[in-house]
This record gives C-alpha cells, structure tokens and sequence, in this order.
C-alpha cells in the first residue's frame, strides 16, 4: 500500500504495525527475530501518540538540514533493554541491540510530558556494527505525589 509519506522536525510519522514488519523482513526467522519483535511491541505499547521514527540511511546525514535537529534531540543516557552480541546462537542476520533513552520533561496541554526515545540497532556482525534506527513517541509524566493527590480527591468525593 503506498501512502504520503509525513515528516515532522526531520521525523518520519510511521503506523506502529510498521516497526514489526521491518523487523520481520530484516531479521531472519526464528527465535531472534522472535525476541526482537516481542520487546519493541511491548515498548512502542506505551505509545498512545503519534510514532516518529528516524534511520540516517533513508533520511539523511549530517547535511545541516532536520537531521541535525533530531541528532540534538537524542538522549545523551541510553539504556539497554536487549543485546544478542554476545549469544552463541546468532541469526544468519546477524546480532541487534535495543536501548531507550528519556528527553527533558516539558509541559504539555494538561500535564507534564517527555519523549521517550528507542534505539534499534540490527543485523551487526564482527566485521560491520549494527545500523541504528531511532523512534520516538511523548509519554505523560505522573508522579507517585500526583497519584496520591487524585486519590484523596476521590475520597472526598465519595465522602470518605
């Protein structure tokens, strides 16, 4: 299906359902490709808003143009959630690591928010690193103090 493609600040706006299709056309069969899909599903679960995603080989380098832009946005902490580099039972494709890293929190229209961002990196071997593909989705930011402050407001309510 051809559809316009949307850019946004040198994002790309996918469907979330594209991320598992790339990652099964790119990863080759079995458990790997398994793990891959099954830990980026759980974490774009969290996304509600719209899926921007970034991959410098379709998007551009370094040109001064909006990929500068999304450079500057990437967090300077990332943490790993997955790496197969150091498994013993490869795919034919090769290792791939995911990592997420969080941006600054900022206000939104009704409450606090940040992105969130994921690092995919795929198909690396010994004599190539693996390509990194980046997305990011915002995420409310809610404090446990928040929490609790909304749960004694129901208790009000409910005369308690």
């Amino acid at each position: 299906m051809n559809r316009e493609r949307k850019f946004k600040d040198g994002w790309e706006i996918i469907p979330k359902e594209d991320v598992t299709a790339e990652i099964m056309d790119v990863i080759s069969d079995g458990k790997e490709q398994i793990r891959v899909v099954d830990i980026m599903e759980d974490l774009l679960g969290d996304c509600h808003t719209e899926l921007s995603y970034y991959f410098s080989e379709s998007h551009g380098f370094g040109d001064g143009s909006d990929s500068e832009k999304v450079h500057e946005e990437l967090p300077d902490k990332w943490h790993t959630v997955y790496s197969s580099v150091h498994l013993n039972d490869l795919p034919d494709s090769g290792y791939n690591i995911i990592e997420f890293g969080y941006g600054q929190v900022y206000a939104g229209e009704s409450f606090n928010q940040r992105d969130l961002f994921i690092r995919l990196s795929m198909n690396g071997c010994s004599l190539a690193s693996a390509l990194s593909e980046y997305f990011k989705f915002t995420i409310p930011v809610i404090h446990r103090y928040s929490l609790y402050g909304i749960k004694k407001m129901v208790n009000a309510m409910n005369n308690q």
